[in-house]
């Protein structure tokens, strides 16, 4: 009888082992040969936007179908993002008896528009949480006694996406002019921008390339003319003086945006 036996379920080893290969530590440092697209550190990339109702072309790419019977629409797009966005109302509230008008967002993907993420058409639950997001941060500027018993409603849709808390921030730019071209009352544009951080140094409007090695990342919505910050959010970890400078750069690119935001609507009217 043979004593050699084989326990079948065990997983043999290799006869002998190799050390892995550790990668060196990086210690150039960050951005030190410029950004890809030849941006500065406090750039956002260049910004194309229109309102009203849209072309045939560009209402097959909005996946729009009824842009046109909107209260008021707007197609934004900054360097890849691009976004568009439908305004109905006011129009008549779910309460009856509410003296203060609602806003409210809906915010989705196309299913081909990220790069990060395979998309459905079932809506996930961070669309959910950035519609939460959008409502807050864009609530603040409307004139909502204005409008008893009435309600707002955005329907937010992503064509293409190139960095999540940029598309977010292009979000909120595309609904201000959407509602500005509905003739929605209120007290302020509000002007959205984010910043990531990669190593020391803070980096705006940053690609999906660009966040991905970034240790945090802030986005604020701000009102220049009202000097009021309507949003904030962070992720990830920053000491309390680069989480001021991220404010401070933040509100000056914002005012940045809402420059060209204003100028563009001034120029709609001529």
């Amino acid at each position: 009888m043979s004593t050699n036996v084989v326990d079948r379920r065990r997983v043999n080893g290799p006869a002998r082992s190799v050390e892995p290969l550790y990668t060196s530590a990086d210690t150039t440092e960050p951005f030190a040969n410029g950004r890809e697209d030849k941006r500065t550190l406090d750039q956002v990339r260049p910004i194309f936007m229109k309102t009203g109702p849209l072309s045939a072309q560009e209402s097959e790419l909005s996946l729009s179908a009824t842009a046109s019977a909107a209260s008021g629409s707007a197609f934004y797009e900054q360097g890849n993002i691009r976004i568009s966005c439908a305004v109905y109302g006011p129009r008549q509230g779910r309460k009856s008896n509410a003296r203060m008008g609602s806003f409210d967002c809906d915010f989705r993907y196309a299913p081909f528009s990220c790069s990060w993420k395979k998309r459905s058409h079932v809506k996930a639950a961070d669309e959910k949480e950035i519609s939460l997001m959008l409502e807050h941060a864009i609530a603040p500027a409307i004139r909502v006694e204005a409008y008893p018993k009435a309600c707002i409603d955005a329907f937010v849709t992503v064509i293409e996406s190139d960095g999540r808390a940029a598309t977010i921030a292009a979000a909120i730019n595309c609904i201000s002019a959407a509602l500005a071209d509905a003739g929605i009352e209120m007290y302020d544009s509000v002007a959205a921008c984010s910043m990531g951080l990669r190593g020391s140094q803070w980096v705006a409007d940053c690609t999906q390339a660009e966040e991905d090695v970034s240790s945090c990342s802030v986005l604020i919505a701000f009102m220049p003319s009202a000097d009021e910050i309507t949003y904030i959010l962070q992720h990830g970890k920053s000491t309390l003086e680069q989480t001021d400078q991220a404010v401070q750069t933040c509100t000056n690119l914002c005012t940045r945006v809402y420059a060209v935001i204003c100028r563009y609507l001034q120029s709609s009217l001529g």
